[in-house]
């Protein structure tokens, strides 16, 4: 029988090493693949290497050098910019003396205009004589006649001889109802009595669904007859109440009749003595009339000289806004003299200063944008030390399963000797 063994563990140094070599070897191709060399019509873009020490690592790596070359004309342009920023430089070099000679000489404010003010505004007219005591306002009224002696008939109704008021009798109503309830309900009874017994003789029992149906219906009909009744109750109480009204309205009318008699004769009287009134307030109006229009007339005169003494205000005021806006017309614009001649005086100050900074801040030299190009991916590095791993874990588990077997194997073997000698089967010194 052979012996249990496990195969021998993988060399796991050597895979990482390996996988290391190989991410190296990776990343060495992925750098040169990324760096090629760009051709345009205005310049190209090349890289050049040189084996280099890490002084880090001490290794021996690559160093790579990025060159742009641009194209002979754009080349001979770019150094001519430069020249011109140069000889731009050494011009505003030879400013700088002039610049700080300006600068040294204090701003002159003894002959700048002077500061000019308008001056105050004239003193604005507002007394105007006062004739409100010539004002008329009150204007003498003439006798009104405001009120009469109505003597003769006066205006009245007597409603005395009117029968009374009705009020609507329940209580007919109620014994009307009454009478018919006693005359229907033994009716009624009659109808419910034959329908029990017709029921009864169907083979309809006591209490059930057909039966208690039926009854239902019965009392919906007897309930609809007696609220008949007391509807019919009801109108006949209306018509009792109604010919009552009638008569009560017939009086009424009768007095109705009298008292427009005595006042038709109060009226008639009421209007000769109205037309007797309006005949002396139109006389006392038209006097009033009359001297309401003197009081006015007056009083228009009075306005009148009111009006012209504002108008002369008026004009003096206005002469003298006119002078001050002359005075103020004539401050702004010499103050705007002394700010032209500030202005004018600051922009020489600094105009050499300006000039210098102009040279200094001119075109600066733009370099070419080369194009973009896609870059190379990154490879994947062979998994060597997960590699070995796995082909080690599979022989590990072949010579587990192998080792598996030879055990089972012997089992069976050391079951069937130990049958064996149990059962006689070998022959030890001649016994069996």
């Amino acid at each position: 029988m052979g012996s249990k063994r496990t195969p021998p563990p993988p060399d796991y140094t050597g895979a990482a090493m390996a996988q290391a070599q190989a991410s190296r070897e990776n990343l060495n191709m992925q750098n040169f693949a990324n760096r090629p060399t760009i051709n345009t019509p205005f310049g190209s873009e090349t890289w050049q290497t040189n084996a280099v020490i890490d002084p880090a690592t001490g290794q021996r790596v690559t160093q790579f050098t990025q060159n742009t070359t641009l194209n002979p004309a754009l080349q001979q342009a770019l150094d001519s910019q430069i020249n011109i920023q140069q000889g731009r430089s050494d011009l505003a070099n030879a400013f700088l003396g002039r610049v700080g000679e300006e600068y040294r000489q204090p701003f002159d404010f003894q002959n700048l205009p002077a500061l000019t003010s308008a001056g105050m505004p004239g003193q604005l007219q507002t007394n105007i004589a006062d004739y409100s005591p010539g004002l008329q306002s009150d204007v003498m009224r003439q006798g009104v006649v405001s009120g009469f002696n109505f003597g003769g008939p006066q205006m009245s109704v007597n409603f005395g001889n009117a029968p009374a008021l009705p009020q609507y009798d329940a209580g007919f109503r109620n014994q009307v109802a009454g009478e018919l309830m006693e005359q229907m309900l033994p009716v009624q009874r009659m109808q419910q009595q034959a329908l029990e017994t017709d029921l009864s003789n169907r083979g309809f029992k006591v209490g059930s669904v057909g039966y208690q149906r039926a009854l239902d219906d019965l009392n919906a009909r007897q309930s609809g007859e007696r609220y008949n009744a007391l509807n019919q109750a009801g109108n006949e109480a209306q018509r009792l109440f109604n010919m009552q009204m009638g008569g009560r309205q017939q009086g009424v009318n009768e007095a109705l009749s009298a008292g427009n008699f005595a006042n038709q004769a109060q009226g008639q009287f009421f209007n000769q003595l109205m037309g007797q009134a309006n005949l002396a307030n139109q006389a006392g109006q038209q006097a009033f009339g009359q001297n309401l229009a003197a009081a006015q007339f007056g009083n228009q005169a009075l306005n009148q000289a009111q009006g012209l003494d504002i108008n002369r205000l008026q004009a003096m005021n206005q002469a003298s806004n006119q002078q001050f806006n002359q005075n103020l017309q004539y401050a702004q614009m010499m103050n705007q003299l002394r700010q032209q001649a500030i202005a004018e005086q600051a922009q020489r100050r600094g105009m050499s200063l300006n000039e210098m900074n102009a040279l200094l801040t001119g075109q600066q030299v733009g370099m070419p944008q080369m194009p973009r190009f896609v870059p190379s991916g990154v490879a994947e590095t062979p998994q060597l030390l997960a590699a070995a791993n796995m082909n080690y874990q599979a022989q590990l588990d072949a010579a587990n399963a192998r080792n598996a077997g030879i055990g089972n194997a012997m089992s069976g073997l050391f079951g069937l000797g130990s049958a064996a000698l149990g059962g006689g089967l070998f022959n030890f010194g001649g016994r069996t």
